[in-house]
């Protein structure tokens, strides 16, 4: 199958990018599969495997696409209502509201679509290699989210470690992003340690290494590739029940709590849980290799016909 990607951020991601790791990861795993892979995204981009078509505008984005494709699946940049070519279109945050969203739109949890009015969603997938699997941990509770972000709750994770005396690593950031988010003056404690933006095998080895990733989110998450990043480590989870996170941590990879108060007891749970089922959980569920399988059974659907988007 000739499968066409459209992203509008230039590929591959050097540090950071949600969107951008998932459509790296979803080029590799379909060319794999013995796919021919057309990506159109910005200049610079270059993919091993994949023919890769500059497109900095919309416009541009709009010619490269080649003719002949037999599937295009815009992460951006979505087509006009008269295009011509089998498509969909994979919305990877919140819409606005009031925003009105592409006819042939997927989301990426159960929890996303249901927000948005919608019902098919693909999982988005992480590539396992990436990680160290790790059962013997270090005595530290990993932070890793933009920590400037309020909503990502560093400012909660912080009184946390404090209140319940967790040596906890904060990554994403600076303790001066504290100025935008809160928690300044309180993250100046022994047990609070920053360790900044990282990437690559340096967030591999923190997460490997930690006890358990904290994540007590304040908004609507939908998906947190974090999360499958940490259990592919052998890393339990423990956050707050927004958005889509209690889909992608059941009680076998972690535990979840609401009010502080019932913190120490999603701790002890979250300490019971074995490494191995943590990365089994990720690596049957949310790997890239099945994200792609799972896309690659919508594109042979709509590139036959079907009107899978039909409610």
């Amino acid at each position: 199958m000739k499968i066409c990607l459209v992203c509008d951020t230039r590929l591959p991601a050097k540090k950071y990018g949600g969107t951008e790791r998932v459509v790296a990861w979803l080029v590799m795993e379909f060319i794999k599969m013995g796919h021919t892979v057309v990506l159109v995204s910005p200049t610079g981009t270059s993919l091993q495997g994949a023919l890769c078509i500059p497109a900095d505008t919309y416009e541009q984005a709009l010619r490269a696409i080649p003719r002949d494709a037999a599937i295009v699946h815009f992460h951006s940049w979505s087509p006009p209502s008269d295009f011509e070519l089998p498509w969909l279109y994979t919305l990877h945050g919140n819409a606005s509201g009031g925003s009105v969203l592409p006819a042939n739109t997927v989301f990426i949890s159960a929890n996303h679509a249901a927000r948005h009015q919608g019902k098919l969603f693909v999982y988005n997938g992480v590539n396992p290699e990436e990680f160290v699997f790790r059962e013997q941990k270090k005595d530290y509770l990993l932070f890793l989210a933009l920590i400037r972000r309020k909503v990502k709750g560093a400012e909660r994770a912080i009184k946390l470690a404090r209140r319940y005396g967790l040596p906890t690593l904060f990554a994403g950031g600076s303790r001066l992003d504290l100025i935008k988010a809160g928690g300044l003056l309180e993250s100046v404690h022994p047990l609070i340690t920053f360790v900044g933006k990282v990437s690559g095998s340096t967030k591999a080895e923190y997460f490997s290494n930690a006890r358990a990733l904290l994540f007590p989110i304040d908004w609507e998450e939908p998906f947190g590739l974090v999360l499958i990043e940490s259990l592919l480590s052998g890393t339990p989870v423990i956050a707050t029940p927004r958005g889509s996170v209690p889909e992608l941590i059941p009680s076998n990879v972690g535990a979840l709590f609401t009010d502080d108060n019932m913190f120490p007891d999603a701790l002890e749970r979250a300490f019971s849980c074995s490494p191995k089922d943590c990365r089994d959980w990720a690596i049957t569920y949310f790997s890239s290799a099945v994200c792609a399988a799972n896309y690659l059974n919508l594109y042979e659907r709509i590139a036959s016909g079907e009107n899978v988007f039909a409610v």
